[in-house]
């Protein structure tokens, strides 16, 4: 399923969306209280970055969870089960193509993670900038232990956490609490439940006064360095690097900064 298989009432039922001051959330509503996930999500996740990534009010975005029992615990098994091979490959690729819309977006995300995170879940939170996690977050792989290699956005993990790390959780399928995923690296902060919101909302607010060009750089740069060989990830950013100076939003920051005033951007 696509995004424009789909009717705008379908995507908001399967990922609601809201925007205030300029930062848009974005939740995961799939099957059951925890949230599992199928092509019909990934197609709506898929199409709410896109147009969030249209809009230029916004400054930054939060992927959560709906409800209060989980970010995802992952793909549906009940639905994958039973897929010949073609249909687990139109499966994966939706999972695939709302991942990536989540790394190549513009804005900064930022992944508001409570409850479980795993699977196909926690290939988006990776895809996501920044993560942030309650105190009861679970996290894992383990598509092993149900007969599947873990795949695509799974590529994220080791330069996340290491390739020694990274192998023993792809490999033994394993879960981690919050407090372990915050020590090898997987999230960057723990909260209490109550406080997950307005922390991803505190977070969200730092780019509020930043260029949007020059964040939208920084994101393609990051990238750059995942995909590319070294020599050609650092050419990418030196023309990145100057690039940027043909919008005037350099002079403009560091005249703010000297001036101890906040920079006002055109765009």
């Amino acid at each position: 399923m696509t995004a424009t298989d789909m009717t705008a009432t379908n995507i908001a039922s399967h990922v609601p969306l809201t925007k205030s001051d300029g930062i848009a959330t974005i939740s995961i509503a799939g099957r059951t209280h925890l949230n599992l996930l199928g092509p019909e999500v990934f197609a709506a996740l898929a199409q709410q970055v896109h147009d969030c990534s249209d809009d230029a009010g916004l400054r930054a975005i939060i992927l959560r969870g709906a409800g209060a029992h989980a970010f995802s615990a992952g793909v549906d098994l009940h639905r994958m089960k039973d897929l010949a091979p073609l249909q687990a490959e139109q499966f994966i690729r939706s999972l695939h193509a709302a991942a990536r819309g989540l790394l190549n977006a513009p804005l900064p995300v930022i992944a508001a993670i409570q409850g479980p995170c795993l699977g196909g879940a926690l290939e988006l939170a990776l895809a996501a900038d920044i993560r942030i996690a309650a105190d009861d977050a679970i996290f894992g792989l383990p598509e092993v232990r149900v007969g599947l290699p873990s795949v695509i956005e799974a590529s994220l993990l080791p330069p996340t956490i290491g390739l020694g790390r990274a192998r023993k959780m792809l490999l033994t399928g394993e879960t981690v609490n919050a407090a372990a995923a915050l020590q090898i690296g997987l999230i960057d902060d723990i909260v209490p439940p109550d406080q997950l919101q307005p922390a991803a909302l505190d977070t969200a607010r730092q780019f509020q006064g930043m260029s949007p060009y020059v964040i939208a750089t920084q994101k393609r740069i990051v990238s750059a360095w995942l995909e590319m060989g070294a020599e050609a990830a650092a050419e990418y950013s030196i023309k990145s690097f100057a690039l940027c100076f043909t919008t005037g939003h350099p002079n403009e920051a560091m005249t703010a900064f000297l001036e101890k005033r906040p920079p006002r951007f055109d765009s």
